[in-house]
C-alpha cells in the first residue's frame, strides 16, 4: 500500500465511510504500520472525533437536567423502599431458646437471604463499578490509548456539555463497544475538595450506574481511561452524566449534576 492510498484509506476510515475489503486491508497494514504513519493515523483519526468540539457549546434545556434527574431519584427511591424493608425484619433469637425458635430463625435467615439478593440485583452493578479511572497523565501515554481505542472497528464518540453549577466545563468519551474501553476527557471542572471525588454515570433506561469515580487539580484537559465500561451500546444509553459525590463514590447519585450528554444515533 503506498502513501497516498493509505492516507486516503485513512481519512475515509476516519469519516466512518470505510468498509468491506478496503476496511480489512488498512487494519491488517496498520499491524506493520511505521511509527510515522501510525501518528499520522492517529491525527486523522482524533481529529475527526473532535468535530464535534469545533461546533458551538449550547447548555442543554432546563429540561433535559430535570428529565435525568426524575431517572435518578426513582433509583433512590427503589433503594430506600429496600432499606426500609430489611430495618423491619425481626432479629434472631438467642442461641438459648427452643428448637421452635431456632425453625423460626431460619425462615427469617432465608427471607433476609431472599431480600439480599434482592438489594445485590438493584445495587450490585453500581457498586462494583465504583472504582477510580486511570488517569492518563502524559502525551505518550494518552497517545498510545486513544490508537488502541481509536484503531477499532467501531468507535462511539459522545460530546458532554456543561450544566448548572459549572456551564462552562465540557468533554467527551470515545468507546469501543467491542473491549468495553473508553477514554473519557473532561476540560473546565472546578478542582474537587479532598473528601469529594467526581463520578461518571451512564443511564441506561431510567437507571444510573456507576462507570468509575476521579479528580481534577485543575481546569486543564484531563484524560482518564476506563477499563470496562458497563453498557456500550449506543441504543441502550440514554445519557452519560458527571456528578460531585462523597470520596470514593456513591451507590446512586447523590449530588448535583456538573456535565451530561446524549449518544448521537
Amino acid at each position: 500500500m503506498d502513501r497516498e492510498e493509505f492516507q486516503q484509506l485513512s481519512a475515509e476510515y476516519a469519516s466512518g465511510s470505510l468498509e468491506g475489503d478496503d476496511l480489512r486491508r488498512l487494519r491488517e497494514y496498520l499491524q506493520t504500520a511505521t511509527g510515522e504513519e501510525l501518528n499520522e493515523f492517529l491525527e486523522l483519526v482524533s481529529t475527526a472525533s473532535l468535530l464535534p468540539l469545533a461546533l458551538e457549546r449550547k447548555t442543554p434545556p432546563a429540561r433535559v437536567k430535570e428529565e435525568l434527574m426524575k431517572k435518578i431519584q426513582l433509583s433512590a427511591l427503589a433503594q430506600e423502599s429496600v432499606e426500609r424493608r430489611i430495618s423491619e425484619v425481626p432479629k434472631l433469637p438467642s442461641p438459648r431458646r427452643t428448637w421452635l425458635w431456632y425453625g423460626v430463625g431460619a425462615v427469617v435467615v432465608v427471607m433476609i437471604i431472599g431480600v439480599s439478593i434482592l438489594v445485590n440485583n438493584l445495587m450490585g452493578t453500581i457498586e462494583q463499578q465504583n472504582v477510580q479511572l486511570v488517569e492518563l497523565k502524559d502525551e505518550l501515554t494518552r497517545k498510545e490509548e486513544l490508537l488502541k481505542v481509536l484503531a477499532s472497528r467501531q468507535i462511539e464518540v459522545t460530546v458532554m456539555n456543561g450544566l448548572q453549577p459549572n456551564p462552562v466545563g465540557y468533554g467527551k468519551i470515545i468507546w469501543d463497544p467491542e473491549k468495553r474501553t473508553a477514554i473519557l476527557q473532561v476540560s473546565n471542572l472546578p478542582a474537587v475538595p479532598s473528601n469529594k471525588d467526581y463520578q461518571l454515570w451512564v443511564i441506561k433506561g431510567k437507571q444510573p450506574i456507576s462507570a468509575g469515580v476521579f479528580a481534577v487539580s485543575d481546569t486543564a484537559p484531563n484524560f482518564f481511561k476506563i477499563e470496562n465500561l458497563a453498557v456500550t451500546d449506543p441504543k441502550e444509553i440514554a445519557a452519560f452524566a458527571i456528578t460531585l459525590e462523597p470520596k470514593g463514590g456513591a451507590a446512586s447519585p447523590t449530588g448535583e449534576m456538573y456535565m451530561a450528554g446524549s449518544p448521537k444515533l
